[in-house]
């Protein structure tokens, strides 16, 4: 599944659709950060984004990018993710991806406050041919060391996105970032 860019990504065309934005970046590349502002729809327009795919996993955080619990109860979240695509698989445990064979597509919400076990396993899973990921992120600095495994960064607006350059994505991090994440 390892997909390779068949265009640079200076000559991707983005529109006001950011589901149509990410369908465009999915097409491209394995593993694609979705970050953006609060409420720009960073896993509403994702979740779209794959409605048509089959093998759709979700695996959610009930911290947002500032470690605060998910607005209303975590359950109420999952259950409007689920409402977005019916067959989504909500993952408890991420370990057990690591025995899936086929080809899926991984949605991972969020990064702050998941324990370095987690963020081993997450690193693990970009590694595997058989994953596209689509990490969510609320703040590009919390990504940390796990940045070098991303191929792309898409910021999301209300009206489009643009691609961030992964050099800069690494100062972010690096600078900002919690240096309590292992380096590279």
């Amino acid at each position: 599944m390892r997909k390779e860019a068949k265009v640079g990504y200076k000559d991707l065309v983005f529109t006001g659709d950011n589901s149509e934005n990410i369908r465009k970046v999915m097409g491209l590349y394995k593993n694609v950060l979705i970050c953006g502002i609060k409420g720009v729809g960073k896993i509403t327009r994702t979740v779209t984004a794959v409605r048509e795919n089959t093998n759709v996993y979700y695996a959610g955080n009930p911290l947002d990018y500032e470690g605060k619990r998910r607005p209303g109860s975590y359950e109420k979240y999952l259950s409007y993710i689920h409402s977005l695509k019916d067959d989504i698989t909500i993952v408890e445990d991420i370990a057990r991806l690591f025995r899936i064979k086929s080809d899926i597509v991984l949605i991972i919400d969020e990064i702050y406050g998941r324990s370095d076990t987690q963020l081993e396993r997450i690193s693990r899973l970009m590694d595997m041919e058989n994953i596209q990921i689509f990490q969510i992120v609320g703040c590009l600095k919390n990504m940390g060391w796990l940045i070098g495994k991303v191929d792309i960064i898409l910021e999301l607006h209300h009206d489009g996105a643009f691609v961030v350059d992964k050099e800069m994505a690494k100062a972010i991090c690096e600078i900002f970032g919690k240096k309590t994440h292992r380096s590279q």
